[in-house]
């Protein structure tokens, strides 16, 4: 392992361990003080809504300005930050527009660090280091999201949140301190140099973006899949907290069983046996099992689950789910870091993340009001039945790319040059 890629996932889990704790002591103590899915709901989407309307403009910056300085400077905002909101908790009484408030500033920051250390993979490690690289890192986040739940479970009943909060503050400011160690790499383009103009760079993310076929048709599937995905957020927590009244330990602990599951399957893809050789194909037959999944929390709703398994259940569910996230996941980083042109990685990560979670603050929005007033099984029926539909649909539309995939690497040459000669 390169010691690029060491600095880089120590710095990258402080950063997400941090961010972890706070969101999960956030959306925890609103749905527990309000009991209110809407409310709940308005948290996530303060901490969502800002990567949807920044995306965008962090590519384009990444792409225009020193990489290094946005990785660092971001990490110490954040640090800068939660140690105001902790100064502000100490002296007065928080309420859910102050949560709001910092997880919209937190996930702004997170957005221009996300969408710069992602375009930067390529610039950090070299092609034979880049799925164990992404994998490796999505452990880093599996971890946190392991760790961070029951962490934060179990401080937040003897921790102030002013207390609390130097945690989070602490662990951004290492990893500010730890990616100033980072070693970037020139990588030679035939794409457009930058123009001197933001806007003229904008648009040419967009461009160039929408001529790539396959990712196009990825784009418009994660911006159906993506509001199917969100009523699972939403409903999830209710179904645990509110209907079946589990503790915040048990909420915790099974939100690290899916941390669990990622986990694990991010290793087991760091390692070259398991190496993706048909990442389309791999995300299709992931996206498909999740949606056959989808119905499963509402079982014991149903009282079709006895009341003494239900942990257990929960616990198991949230793994698979999470294993079987990761190997959808993958697919489509390496499809994008490896058919973008270096000098638009950074617009088109921002323009695709961007698209893909602008239907999210509508999903959950709708689905926090809905699950107020409409049956949470049918909720998540439809939620399944769409997620099903959409795969089927993306399937066909890229039956040809698939197919491609399949064939033997001697007779995928032969393919291409008769499909050129053409």
């Amino acid at each position: 392992m390169s010691k690029n890629l060491q600095r880089l996932l120590f710095g990258k889990f402080c950063s997400l361990f941090a961010a972890s704790l706070f969101t999960f002591v956030a959306g925890l103590t609103v749905l527990r003080e309000t009991s209110s899915g809407l409310q709940f709901a308005l948290v996530l989407l303060a901490g969502t809504l800002p990567r949807i309307l920044l995306s965008p403009v962090a590519g384009v910056l990444s792409d225009r300005w020193n990489r290094k300085k946005i990785i660092v400077t971001t990490e110490a905002s954040s640090a800068f930050i939660l140690a105001v909101f902790a100064g502000y908790a100490t002296f007065f009484p928080v309420q859910t527009m102050h949560y709001m408030i910092v997880s919209a500033l937190l996930t702004a920051l997170s957005t221009f660090l996300s969408v710069t250390l992602m375009s930067s993979l390529t610039r950090l490690l070299d092609d034979a280091e880049l799925q164990r690289g992404n994998s490796l890192i999505s452990s880093i986040s599996s971890l946190s999201s392991i760790v961070a739940p029951m962490l934060a479970g179990f401080l937040l009943a003897f921790a102030p949140i002013h207390l609390f909060t130097f945690l989070p503050f602490s662990l951004f400011s290492l990893a500010a301190l730890w990616n100033m160690r980072l070693t970037f790499r020139v990588i030679p383009s035939a794409g457009e140099e930058s123009s001197p103009s933001f806007w003229t760079d904008f648009q040419s993310g967009y461009r160039y973006l929408f001529k790539q076929r396959v990712l196009t048709t990825l784009i418009l599937m994660a911006l159906v899949l993506n509001f199917f995905f969100i009523a699972l957020e939403v409903i999830y927590p209710i179904i645990l907290l509110d209907r079946l009244t589990f503790t915040a330990f048990q909420f915790g602990t099974i939100e690290a069983a899916l941390g669990t599951g990622l986990l694990l399957s991010s290793l087991m893809l760091a390692l070259p046996r398991f190496t993706i050789k048909r990442p389309l194909v791999t995300l299709f037959q992931s996206i498909a099992l999740v949606g056959m999944l989808f119905l499963s929390p509402v079982l014991p709703l149903l009282d079709l689950i006895p009341s003494n398994w239900t942990f257990g259940y929960f616990f198991v569910f949230s793994f698979i789910v999470g294993f079987i996230l990761l190997r959808a996941n993958i697919p489509i980083q390496l499809l994008i870091q490896r058919q973008t042109d270096p000098a638009y990685l950074g617009r088109v990560i921002g323009v695709m993340e961007s698209l893909a979670m602008g239907i999210i603050p509508l999903g959950m929005l709708l689905f926090g009001f809905l699950s107020d007033h409409v049956s949470l099984t049918l909720i998540l029926g439809i939620s399944s039945f769409g997620l099903l539909v959409t795969v089927s649909i993306g399937f066909f539309h890229l039956r040809h790319d698939i197919k491609m995939e399949r064939l033997p690497e001697n007779q995928l040459e032969t393919e291409k040059t008769s499909t050129s000669a053409s």
